[in-house]
């Protein structure tokens, strides 16, 4: 497994962050607004990845996880999705929520479980993400983080 250092994104890695979510058909319109936070993910000095969660309340949502096209396939979006769900915990979120359009089995894998997007809390319903970013067709998971979870 490669060691990922998780930085906080800043304002100068929007354009490398929007070019990412863009070829990888991810939604881009609110980047600006929860650049606070996204995470790239660095090993040996070198952005392979990055990923984030929106804290609301109890909760949290895992947005925009992407591995960079050289760096697929070597364990890098296990090990980054890992360091997010770690850093969720330290932040005493109780569940984290996702949508996604490809990726269900590869969240499954890591414990997270396709629930109906209205089960969801609607602190998560009245994310840009729930109400206008994913499609409707988008698979809801959820990974119970506090008690009774990992």
């Amino acid at each position: 497994m490669h060691t990922l250092e998780l930085q906080p994104a800043e304002a100068t890695d929007l354009p490398l962050i929007c070019q990412w979510l863009g070829q990888n058909r991810l939604p881009t319109e609110d980047i600006g607004e929860i650049l606070n936070c996204l995470y790239l993910g660095i090993n040996s000095e070198t952005v392979v990845g990055l990923g984030g969660i929106e804290h609301h309340g109890d909760d949290g949502l895992l947005r925009s996880l992407v591995i960079a096209e050289p760096f697929r396939q070597q364990g890098y979006g296990q090990e980054l999705c890992q360091q997010l769900i770690q850093k969720a915990q330290a932040d005493d979120i109780q569940a984290l929520y996702l949508l996604t359009n490809t990726a269900d089995r590869f969240f499954a894998k890591l414990g997270f479980e396709q629930i109906d997007r209205q089960a969801a809390p609607a602190t998560m319903q009245h994310t840009t993400e729930f109400s206008s970013l994913c499609p409707d067709t988008a698979v809801c998971m959820r990974l119970r983080l506090g008690k009774g979870g990992q």
